[in-house]
């Protein structure tokens, strides 16, 4: 095939000098009639040296013609000879265009974010940070489940507005998960890449074993199969040549600092022998934020803000109560409703306010709690939803939140357990006229959740007339 190749590209250059020595003989035996003819016409009618300075001239402007005509032939030729010689593209590179736009393509994906949505979302906004500075197309993991991360069932956009965040990443190139796994399935010769786990030292947790005392990069652990199907690595058919860590090292957070730790990171990843791999592929364990703050949400979807609106407009002014019953004192539950009952009577008296909406991790709708850490539900829980009754409240369920797709067998496990309706909880939270939370024994205290939806709700205060931002009953 390559004799074939090379016998070919002879052909063109023997073509080609054929042509070009063809076009010179027409082109001087067009310039010798000219002469000849003038030098007649001339003699005819002017003296032999008159006719010798007007035969210069002409002579002069002929050639100049002639060899501007050559030099734009030369050129064409030349361009066309070097277009020939040039390698075809391969089936891969072809692949390649038609995803990146590029003969060979450079993804960066951080395929799994630890935690529910509220600090997933923050995990995801930090990551997509990575993607310019290594000059790599950020691929955005897929969504459910209160998660976002690869083994989930949906779009990105199934809960964030995509078009919008793109706007916050000026010159970033982004691909979704699907059309990710598309690329990797049409190729013809499997993507390599290497692995790189986000590991935050101190916690005590089941990758304490690997704890390192430095902030650094470090040799990884090869993951079995086992692990890759835990994590949904096992979906990507690629050939992973290295595992590494980033490791914060043993030190307390309100020391550590994130712009050294962005800097180890983005300048590991921009060396030679990791920036020839075509694929980063990064799962991240860290809890917390490893990278600089960026401090604007992803923004919801247009079917989670339009949802939302039409739930507020129904309950206006209403008093919205988020009590997160994971990590409460099970025989507490009871009384800490009928405290939550009279709190609320009191403040429906004072104000004038007659709806409430209850966000909770209690399974509203059946099934599985709303938070994946919330794993025994007890009699204690159930009797305190009961107690709650007194109060009338509704909660997205009773308001028919996402009615049209809530029945729908594609979205079922969504709706039996934390899912998107976690996020509309959040939402409906946000704008309440008067907003409560579970005091300490009855409720978890500390909640990303409840603390993101108390700082929106400083925002609005003084705009929207507020009563307060947030109160324990």
């Amino acid at each position: 095939m390559w004799l074939d190749f090379v016998s070919k590209q002879y052909y063109i250059i023997f073509i080609f000098i054929t042509k070009k020595i063809i076009l010179r003989v027409i082109l001087l035996t067009f310039l010798l009639w000219n002469i000849v003819n003038i030098a007649l016409k001339l003699g005819e009618r002017v003296s032999t040296d008159l006719a010798t300075e007007i035969i210069s001239v002409q002579n002069t402007n002929q050639e100049d013609t002639i060899n501007s005509i050559l030099n734009v032939y030369d050129t064409i030729q030349n361009n066309t000879i070097n277009s020939s010689l040039e390698a075809p593209l391969t089936e891969d590179e072809k692949i390649n265009m038609k995803y990146c736009h590029e003969k060979i393509c450079k993804f960066v994906f951080p395929y799994f974010h630890p935690e529910q949505e509220t600090r997933a979302n923050i995990h995801a906004r930090l990551y997509t940070q990575l993607a310019k500075p290594i000059n790599r197309t950020i691929v955005i993991s897929n969504v459910g489940s209160s998660r976002v991360q690869a083994c989930s069932k949906y779009p990105f956009d199934f809960y964030y507005d995509m078009k919008t965040f793109k706007k916050f990443y000026p010159g970033t190139r982004f691909i979704t998960q699907e059309e990710f796994l598309r690329w990797i399935q049409e190729r013809k010769v499997k993507p390599t890449a290497q692995h790189f786990w986000m590991i935050q030292d101190g916690r005590k947790d089941t990758l304490s074993y690997r704890e390192k005392k430095v902030m650094g990069l470090y040799k990884g652990v090869e993951m079995g199969r086992r692990e890759k199907n835990r994590y949904c690595l096992d979906k990507f058919d690629l050939n992973i040549t290295d595992y590494k860590e980033f490791h914060t090292g043993i030190k307390e957070f309100n020391e550590f600092d994130r712009e050294v730790m962005f800097n180890l990171v983005i300048n590991s990843l921009k060396s030679p022998q990791i920036a020839e791999s075509e694929i980063i592929m990064i799962l991240n364990r860290a809890p917390r934020e490893v990278f600089p703050t960026i401090d604007k949400v992803i923004p919801y979807s247009p079917r989670i803000i339009k949802q939302s609106k039409s739930i507020i407009k129904k309950l206006k002014p209403y008093i919205a109560i988020h009590w997160r019953m994971e990590q409460g004192t099970p025989e507490l539950m009871p009384q800490c409703a009928k405290s939550l009952v009279q709190t609320v009577k009191k403040i429906q008296k004072r104000y004038g306010i007659k709806n409430v909406y209850f966000a909770s991790d209690f399974p509203l709708n059946g099934g599985r709690a709303q938070s994946q850490t919330f794993h025994k539900i007890s009699k204690f829980h159930k009797e305190a939803i009961k107690i709650l009754e007194q109060i009338q409240f509704d909660t997205w369920v009773s308001l028919g939140g996402f009615s049209q797709i809530r029945n729908d067998p594609r979205y079922e496990t969504e709706f039996k357990g934390s899912g998107i309706h976690g996020i509309l909880d959040k939402l409906v939270c946000i704008n309440a006229k008067y907003f409560l939370k579970g005091p300490e024994g009855c409720a978890r205290t500390s909640s990303t959740f409840t603390s993101i939806i108390a700082e929106e709700r400083v925002k609005l205060k003084d705009e929207y007339n507020l009563i307060n931002v947030v109160s324990r009953w």
